[in-house]
């Protein structure tokens, strides 16, 4: 009986640390599985009690429609420069054949142009998106002449905003979420009031001020709405090319993001028609003013 309990008690020490990894794993499992839901609890009681107090209205359903009729306003320039934006990021694991030497330069080569081409494209959706929100026929053409003159400081906002967003995410993410919504409509801001880099961000500022939460809510809702979008469409290029398939992965990449992002500056441009309709009474009318 004496060696029996001296056999148990000497197996104890050596259990131990299983029993407490196992016990740590599970914790972080429901960790992992409450976190999420605790952060949804906690956008949907910020945005319900910011729309209780705030006077101005925010629709976040009216928001996904603009989106939407704001693309309908020009559908084939939206899916050409969303397509342009899209193709060489979807495109490029079939081209990253050779050296690391050679992947290295052709991501980087991709990055300079892309720099270049992200602002010039944005601004120019971004001016069909409030051309046609405004009630104003879409004119490609103006929107692109546009979109040159302002890419400068385009450019500039697009950096600024990144440098910003990058030393939010080093402070422990949440000041990142704070600038992001802050900062949501600068590029709105700045083509439809054709105002300097700095003012951009002040006047993207004074806008969402008490809209943060329901936009946070609605990038939630969008966030969702594209993690389903990429999930079925990796499950269709499983389907066609199998897990190692590499055609099939990028044209699924290539699609869902092209699709995807024709929304992207509708978006921005619909909160911004949201949001100034809500506290100053007006959209983009004076645009064709502005840029006149």
């Amino acid at each position: 009986m004496q060696r029996f309990s001296t056999q148990v008690s000497g197996d104890g020490p050596g259990a131990a640390p299983g029993g407490v990894m196992m016990t740590a794993m599970m914790a972080l499992g429901i960790l992992v599985l409450v976190l999420p839901l605790v952060a949804l609890a906690i956008i949907l009681v910020g945005a319900w009690r910011e729309g209780r107090r705030s006077p101005y209205a925010f629709g976040v359903g009216r928001v996904m429609s603009n989106s939407f009729a704001a693309v309908g306003g020009a559908p084939l320039v939206f899916l050409g420069g969303s397509f342009v934006l899209n193709a060489p990021s979807a495109l490029m694991p079939l081209l990253l054949g050779g050296s690391p030497d050679a992947k290295w330069g052709v991501f980087g080569g991709a990055g300079i142009i892309g720099l270049l081409l992200w602002p010039f494209v944005q601004l120019a959706l971004t001016r069909l998106a409030l051309d046609t929100l405004a009630g104003r026929a879409a004119d490609p053409g103006a929107a692109f002449a546009l979109a040159g003159r302002r890419l400068l400081p385009g450019l500039g906002l697009v950096l600024l905003s990144a440098i910003g967003l990058a030393v939010g995410f080093l402070l422990l993410f949440v000041p990142a979420i704070i600038l992001l919504l802050t900062w949501f409509v600068v590029l709105p801001v700045m083509v439809g009031e054709g105002r300097g880099v700095f003012d951009c961000f002040a006047r993207s500022g004074e806008l969402m001020r008490g809209m943060r939460w329901r936009l946070l809510l609605l990038l939630l809702i969008a966030l969702l709405l594209w993690t389903l979008l990429a999930a079925l469409g990796q499950g269709v290029a499983a389907a066609i090319g199998g897990v190692n398939g590499l055609w099939p992965a990028a044209i699924v990449r290539l699609v869902t993001g092209t699709l995807t992002g024709m929304l992207q500056a509708a978006g921005a441009a619909a909160v911004y028609h949201e949001v100034r309709t809500a506290k100053e009474g007006s959209g983009s009318h004076d645009l064709s003013d502005v840029f006149a």
